[in-house]
């Protein structure tokens, strides 16, 4: 496990362009009703039955999330939203925040010294990116999912990265109980 601290730059650096891969690449579809008979249009692609879907990667997911910020205080402040608007828009936009902490983790990962308190801040920022993971994947359309490669990627990478994460607080827990 000291090789991969050893080479913690090349690894964050690794990560994070894997990370980044993964954002890029598909991770839902924009439906819409179109019957069989008829051809969809790239860039839209026949889905199953009458559907037709646009691939939405998850940088495009994400791009949104500073208007939805910005909409949600405008929205409080005027007082023109209503709670059960609240209610919706605010766990969606947490979890949505959770998918871009992986980032910041590999971010720090390849920049910072050995400190005990990132290793528990890159720990909580993989766990708060499994959640959303499974958050987002049941919301996964049935149609063509294993098209989708890039929210797969990005879930093995949260995964692996959660994993790795804790093998390796677990091993510096060890090391220091018995130096």
């Amino acid at each position: 496990m000291s090789w991969i601290i050893e080479h913690r730059r090349v690894w964050g650096i690794a990560i994070l362009a894997l990370l980044l891969l993964a954002m890029m690449g598909p991770w839902a579809y924009d439906q819409i009703n179109v019957p069989a008979e008829y051809p969809c249009s790239a860039p839209w692609i026949r889905l199953e039955g009458d559907f037709c879907g646009l691939p939405y990667s998850g940088m495009q997911m994400l791009s949104n999330l500073p208007g939805a910020l910005i909409s949600l205080a405008v929205g409080t402040a005027a007082g023109s939203m209503a709670i059960t608007d609240l209610g919706h828009a605010i766990p969606t936009i947490l979890l949505m925040l959770c998918a871009l902490l992986p980032v910041v983790s590999a971010l720090v990962w390849a920049t910072s010294g050995r400190q005990q308190q990132a290793s528990i801040f890159h720990l909580a920022a993989w766990g708060l990116a499994v959640v959303f993971v499974v958050w987002m994947l049941p919301l996964i359309s049935a149609f063509r999912a294993g098209q989708l490669w890039g929210l797969w990627l990005y879930s093995a990478l949260v995964c692996g990265g959660l994993i790795l994460t804790g093998v390796a607080l677990a091993v510096r827990g060890r090391d220091r109980q018995v130096g």
